[in-house]
């Protein structure tokens, strides 16, 4: 096993500054000026309050096996962050995690506070994700837009009437793309399923949305559908 697998980057995180800008582009997403209308909007509405959800950035190193035991999350999972309460502090871990040195297969996770982002948390036991392929060159940008939507709780504004959750996202490292994951907490409403999928498609500034709805481009599957979930919630028990 290569030191890569072995020792995953490190997020080193300095204490908040007085004059630090909350409104600005995250450092490591340099891209046109097509975004900035959706940062300016939501940053614009988050300055002044807190988030309404507390989050957590969580790092999960990927298992060679093709299914993994709860006791294994013990050792693959573990926080980087736990309390991410507002926009400065969302960005002052993010523009400072090496995202350019994550091992291909690893999954960094941002997640609402007190949920883990794995199948046998209960918050997740019925849920499922829509998830993007997203190609390299775009994914970084990707990402930072879904992150700032989910925290900002422009997703689960959607939601709302359904009674629905938006719990968390990931990014996970691929070949030659990234697989970018949005959770939501029920897996069995149609309706929030595909409301969900309009608002991420909507809100994404138009060079990010993909260009073709095939299961090669974007999908969703709830979490039971995967090998290996019952044997892990049995194993969680």
């Amino acid at each position: 096993m290569s030191a890569s697998r072995m020792t995953p980057p490190e997020l080193r995180v300095q204490g908040p500054s007085p004059t630090e800008d909350t409104s600005k582009v995250a450092a490591t997403d340099k891209n046109p000026a097509t975004r900035r209308t959706l940062h300016q909007n939501i940053l614009g509405k988050l300055r002044p309050l807190p988030l309404q959800y507390h989050w957590t950035f969580w790092y999960d190193k990927h298992s060679d096996a093709e299914t993994a035991s709860s006791s294994d999350y013990d050792e693959r999972l573990y926080m980087l962050y736990e309390d991410v309460s507002d926009i400065a502090t969302f960005y002052r871990v993010y523009n400072n995690y090496p995202w350019d040195k994550i091992p291909q297969r690893d999954t960094v996770h941002i997640f609402r506070k007190g949920v883990k982002p794995v199948w046998e948390d209960p918050e997740n036991l019925r849920g499922g994700c829509w998830r993007f392929r997203v190609p390299k060159r775009k994914a970084q940008a990707f990402f930072h837009e879904i992150a700032i939507l989910c925290i900002s709780s422009e997703f689960q504004a959607a939601l709302e009437k359904e009674h629905d959750h938006v719990l968390g996202v990931s990014t996970s490292v691929r070949f030659n793309t990234h697989l970018i994951s949005v959770w939501n907490k029920l897996g069995s409403n149609e309706r929030s399923i595909k409301l969900l999928e309009e608002t991420i498609l909507n809100r994404l500034s138009p060079n990010l949305r993909p260009t073709d709805s095939s299961p090669n481009s974007y999908f969703y599957k709830r979490h039971n559908e995967h090998d290996g979930y019952q044997e892990a919630i049995e194993g969680s028990k």
